[in-house]
């Protein structure tokens, strides 16, 4: 039961991921499912991708990704030519991070 609790609490995060990016000007589609290498695409009016994997956390600090299933994010996101982000997600705050480099990224800002 645990564990079904945890995945509705995973997926509200990845929605709440998903309106911060429409906030934001971009066009987001989920994932039907936690299998892929991407919980959410969001291509912005910039022309913009980003392939994001939200980690979430109920304490403060969130998961990190797996080397494999960063892996995984990096390969998808060079085959669609998309940024790969990972977005932790804390009960104060949503910070997006390159999955390559690490460093912090913004949401680009919405076209005219």
């Amino acid at each position: 039961m645990a564990a079904k609790n945890q995945y509705r609490y995973g997926r509200k995060k990845e929605q709440k991921v998903a309106e911060l990016l429409r906030r934001k000007g971009a066009s987001v589609k989920v994932s039907k499912g936690s299998k892929g290498a991407a919980d959410l695409t969001a291509k912005f009016s910039t022309g913009t991708k980003w392939n994001v994997q939200v980690k979430s956390s109920r304490t403060g600090k969130p998961a990190s990704l797996s080397a494999k299933d960063t892996g995984r994010l990096k390969q998808s996101s060079t085959k669609s030519r998309a940024t790969s982000v990972i977005a932790s997600v804390t009960p104060k705050k949503v910070e997006y991070r390159s999955a390559k480099t690490g460093r912090r990224l913004t949401p680009p800002r919405k076209g005219k």
